[in-house]
Protein backbone atom coordinates (compact mmCIF):
# COMPACT_ATOMS: atom_id res chain seq x y z
CA UNK A 1 0.00 0.00 0.00
CA UNK A 2 1.03 3.77 -0.70
CA UNK A 3 1.24 5.79 2.62
CA UNK A 4 1.05 9.57 1.45
CA UNK A 5 1.63 12.96 3.03
CA UNK A 6 1.07 16.19 1.81
CA UNK A 7 2.16 19.79 2.90
CA UNK A 8 3.05 22.05 0.40
CA UNK A 9 0.42 24.25 1.38
CA UNK A 10 -1.91 25.05 4.73
CA UNK A 11 -3.95 21.64 4.34
CA UNK A 12 -2.01 19.04 5.61
CA UNK A 13 -2.91 15.99 4.93
CA UNK A 14 -1.72 11.90 5.17
CA UNK A 15 -3.64 9.07 3.01
CA UNK A 16 -3.20 5.38 2.24
CA UNK A 17 -3.52 4.26 -1.09
CA UNK A 18 -3.80 0.84 -2.68
CA UNK A 19 -1.13 -0.07 -5.76
CA UNK A 20 -3.94 1.24 -7.91
CA UNK A 21 -4.58 4.38 -6.77
CA UNK A 22 -7.88 4.06 -4.77
CA UNK A 23 -8.40 5.55 -1.73
CA UNK A 24 -8.65 3.52 1.51
CA UNK A 25 -8.13 5.93 4.56
CA UNK A 26 -7.53 9.86 4.16
CA UNK A 27 -7.25 12.53 6.28
CA UNK A 28 -7.07 16.73 5.69
CA UNK A 29 -6.89 19.42 7.73
CA UNK A 30 -7.33 22.66 5.35
CA UNK A 31 -6.71 25.23 7.85
CA UNK A 32 -2.99 25.33 8.62
CA UNK A 33 0.38 25.68 9.23
CA UNK A 34 0.70 23.29 12.11
CA UNK A 35 1.68 20.57 9.98
CA UNK A 36 4.52 19.41 13.16
CA UNK A 37 1.85 19.00 14.90
CA UNK A 38 -0.70 16.86 12.95
CA UNK A 39 1.02 15.07 10.18
CA UNK A 40 2.47 12.48 12.38
CA UNK A 41 -1.05 12.20 14.13
CA UNK A 42 -2.49 11.79 10.70
CA UNK A 43 -0.80 8.56 9.59
CA UNK A 44 -1.48 7.29 12.77
CA UNK A 45 -5.15 7.50 11.96
CA UNK A 46 -5.54 6.76 8.30
CA UNK A 47 -3.51 3.15 9.48
CA UNK A 48 -5.82 3.19 12.21
CA UNK A 49 -8.64 3.62 9.72
CA UNK A 50 -7.63 1.11 7.61
CA UNK A 51 -7.37 -1.43 9.85
CA UNK A 52 -3.81 -1.63 8.53
CA UNK A 53 -0.30 -2.11 10.24
CA UNK A 54 3.20 -0.69 9.13
CA UNK A 55 3.51 -4.01 7.08
CA UNK A 56 1.04 -3.19 4.93
CA UNK A 57 3.06 0.20 3.66
CA UNK A 58 5.48 -0.23 0.78
CA UNK A 59 5.73 3.04 -0.51
CA UNK A 60 5.79 5.84 1.09
CA UNK A 61 5.06 9.27 -1.13
CA UNK A 62 5.18 12.71 -0.55
CA UNK A 63 4.17 15.77 -2.63
CA UNK A 64 7.78 17.99 -3.36
CA UNK A 65 6.19 21.24 -4.18
CA UNK A 66 6.21 24.19 -5.09
CA UNK A 67 4.41 25.34 -1.86
CA UNK A 68 5.51 26.93 1.26
CA UNK A 69 8.94 26.24 2.30
CA UNK A 70 8.45 24.99 5.66
CA UNK A 71 5.66 23.12 4.74
CA UNK A 72 7.24 21.51 2.48
CA UNK A 73 10.55 20.69 4.44
CA UNK A 74 8.41 18.98 6.99
CA UNK A 75 6.56 16.73 4.86
CA UNK A 76 9.58 15.96 3.32
CA UNK A 77 11.94 15.21 6.07
CA UNK A 78 9.05 13.10 7.59
CA UNK A 79 8.50 10.84 4.79
CA UNK A 80 12.37 10.69 4.02
CA UNK A 81 12.63 9.51 8.14
CA UNK A 82 10.02 6.98 7.94
CA UNK A 83 11.44 5.39 5.02
CA UNK A 84 15.07 5.24 6.55
CA UNK A 85 13.84 3.84 9.34
CA UNK A 86 12.45 0.75 7.39
CA UNK A 87 14.58 0.04 4.29
CA UNK A 88 11.98 -1.93 3.20
CA UNK A 89 9.81 0.76 2.08
CA UNK A 90 10.40 2.08 -1.33
CA UNK A 91 10.53 6.63 -1.36
CA UNK A 92 8.92 8.56 -3.73
CA UNK A 93 8.28 12.02 -4.71
CA UNK A 94 5.57 13.81 -6.80
CA UNK A 95 5.82 17.47 -7.80
CA UNK A 96 2.58 19.20 -5.97
CA UNK A 97 1.91 20.91 -9.68
CA UNK A 98 1.44 17.54 -11.01
CA UNK A 99 -0.86 15.91 -8.35
CA UNK A 100 -3.16 18.80 -8.50
CA UNK A 101 -3.47 18.45 -12.37
CA UNK A 102 -4.01 14.74 -12.24
CA UNK A 103 -6.81 15.70 -9.97
CA UNK A 104 -8.41 18.12 -12.94
CA UNK A 105 -7.52 15.99 -15.20
CA UNK A 106 -10.70 13.43 -13.13
CA UNK A 107 -12.65 16.34 -12.17
CA UNK A 108 -15.97 15.94 -13.37
CA UNK A 109 -15.66 19.38 -15.35
CA UNK A 110 -13.17 17.55 -17.48
CA UNK A 111 -15.40 15.33 -18.07
CA UNK A 112 -18.22 17.16 -18.95
CA UNK A 113 -16.02 18.92 -21.93
CA UNK A 114 -14.99 17.68 -25.21
CA UNK A 115 -11.45 15.49 -25.11
CA UNK A 116 -8.66 17.87 -24.82
CA UNK A 117 -11.22 20.88 -25.07
CA UNK A 118 -9.27 22.20 -21.36
CA UNK A 119 -5.94 23.07 -20.45
CA UNK A 120 -5.49 22.02 -16.94
CA UNK A 121 -3.62 24.56 -14.78
CA UNK A 122 -3.01 23.94 -11.19
CA UNK A 123 -2.50 27.18 -8.81
CA UNK A 124 -0.54 27.03 -5.99
CA UNK A 125 -0.75 30.26 -3.69
CA UNK A 126 3.02 31.19 -3.55
CA UNK A 127 2.28 34.37 -0.84
CA UNK A 128 3.73 37.34 -1.54
CA UNK A 129 0.84 38.04 -3.68
CA UNK A 130 1.93 35.12 -6.39
CA UNK A 131 0.70 31.89 -7.32
CA UNK A 132 2.91 28.77 -8.76
CA UNK A 133 1.06 28.19 -11.90
CA UNK A 134 1.79 25.42 -14.62
CA UNK A 135 -0.05 24.07 -17.85
CA UNK A 136 -0.76 20.11 -18.33
CA UNK A 137 -2.45 18.32 -21.00
CA UNK A 138 -4.67 14.81 -20.14
CA UNK A 139 -2.67 12.06 -22.16
CA UNK A 140 -4.01 8.65 -23.12
CA UNK A 141 -5.52 8.52 -18.96
CA UNK A 142 -2.37 10.69 -17.86
CA UNK A 143 -1.09 13.92 -17.83
CA UNK A 144 1.57 15.67 -20.35
CA UNK A 145 3.48 19.09 -19.16
CA UNK A 146 2.80 21.67 -21.57
CA UNK A 147 4.24 23.99 -19.40
CA UNK A 148 6.38 24.11 -16.81
CA UNK A 149 5.87 25.73 -13.03
CA UNK A 150 5.87 29.58 -13.26
CA UNK A 151 5.65 32.34 -10.89
CA UNK A 152 2.99 34.84 -11.63
CA UNK A 153 2.12 37.73 -9.58
CA UNK A 154 -1.39 37.49 -8.51
CA UNK A 155 -2.21 41.26 -10.67
CA UNK A 156 -0.98 39.26 -13.60
CA UNK A 157 -2.88 36.08 -13.66
CA UNK A 158 -5.97 36.69 -15.64
CA UNK A 159 -4.17 37.67 -18.91
CA UNK A 160 -1.68 34.72 -17.98
CA UNK A 161 -4.59 32.46 -17.86
CA UNK A 162 -6.71 34.25 -20.78
CA UNK A 163 -4.06 33.71 -23.43
CA UNK A 164 -4.43 29.71 -22.78
CA UNK A 165 -8.19 30.00 -23.94
CA UNK A 166 -10.26 27.57 -22.44
CA UNK A 167 -8.21 26.36 -18.89
CA UNK A 168 -10.15 24.31 -16.17
CA UNK A 169 -7.96 25.48 -13.08
CA UNK A 170 -7.99 24.48 -9.28
CA UNK A 171 -6.01 24.49 -6.08
CA UNK A 172 -5.64 27.16 -3.64
CA UNK A 173 -4.36 29.55 -5.59
CA UNK A 174 -7.60 29.37 -7.53
CA UNK A 175 -9.97 29.51 -4.58
CA UNK A 176 -7.71 33.08 -3.05
CA UNK A 177 -7.80 34.65 -6.28
CA UNK A 178 -11.23 33.56 -8.15
CA UNK A 179 -12.02 37.12 -8.45
CA UNK A 180 -8.93 37.48 -10.70
CA UNK A 181 -9.97 34.54 -13.02
CA UNK A 182 -10.81 35.30 -16.75
CA UNK A 183 -13.98 34.44 -17.97
CA UNK A 184 -12.83 31.63 -20.31
CA UNK A 185 -11.43 29.92 -17.11
CA UNK A 186 -13.59 27.32 -15.08
CA UNK A 187 -12.24 26.34 -11.49
CA UNK A 188 -12.90 22.82 -10.49
CA UNK A 189 -15.12 22.93 -7.22
CA UNK A 190 -13.72 20.07 -6.05
CA UNK A 191 -10.15 20.35 -6.31
CA UNK A 192 -9.07 23.20 -3.88
CA UNK A 193 -5.77 22.34 -2.81
CA UNK A 194 -3.84 19.53 -3.28
CA UNK A 195 -3.73 16.43 -0.92
CA UNK A 196 -2.39 13.60 0.09
CA UNK A 197 -4.72 11.30 -1.68
CA UNK A 198 -4.28 13.20 -4.89
CA UNK A 199 0.30 12.20 -4.26
CA UNK A 200 -1.40 8.27 -3.74
CA UNK A 201 -2.92 8.37 -6.66
CA UNK A 202 -0.35 10.29 -9.06
CA UNK A 203 2.26 7.61 -7.67
CA UNK A 204 0.25 4.96 -8.85
CA UNK A 205 -0.71 6.55 -12.15
CA UNK A 206 3.05 7.72 -12.80
CA UNK A 207 3.28 11.43 -13.39
CA UNK A 208 5.65 13.42 -15.12
CA UNK A 209 8.27 14.49 -12.72
CA UNK A 210 7.48 11.33 -10.21
CA UNK A 211 10.86 10.90 -8.89
CA UNK A 212 12.46 7.41 -6.83
CA UNK A 213 14.50 7.14 -3.92
CA UNK A 214 16.18 9.68 -1.15
CA UNK A 215 18.52 11.59 -3.41
CA UNK A 216 16.05 12.26 -5.54
CA UNK A 217 12.98 13.12 -3.46
CA UNK A 218 14.42 16.74 -2.81
CA UNK A 219 12.26 19.85 -2.25
CA UNK A 220 11.08 22.37 -5.50
CA UNK A 221 10.79 25.38 -3.80
CA UNK A 222 9.77 27.11 -7.06
CA UNK A 223 12.05 30.43 -5.86
CA UNK A 224 14.66 30.98 -3.91
CA UNK A 225 13.95 31.00 0.08
CA UNK A 226 13.62 34.19 1.65
CA UNK A 227 16.29 33.10 3.70
CA UNK A 228 18.76 32.90 0.48
CA UNK A 229 17.42 35.71 -0.66
CA UNK A 230 18.37 37.92 2.66
CA UNK A 231 22.26 36.23 3.30
CA UNK A 232 22.74 37.74 -0.57
CA UNK A 233 21.93 41.01 0.36
CA UNK A 234 24.15 40.71 3.25
CA UNK A 235 21.82 41.65 5.83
Amino acid sequence: MILALETATTACSAALCAADGSVVAKTVALEGPAHTQRLLPGVHQVLQEAGAGWADVDTIAVGLGPGAFTGLRIGIATARALAQADGRVRLAGVPTAAALALALAHAPETAAAAPAARALVPLIDGKRHEVFAAVYAASGGGLSVVEDVAVVPADDLGGWLERLGNVLVGGDGAVLYAGLLPEPARSAAGVVATTAAMVGRAVATGVPGLVWGPDAVLPLYGRTPDAARWAGKGT
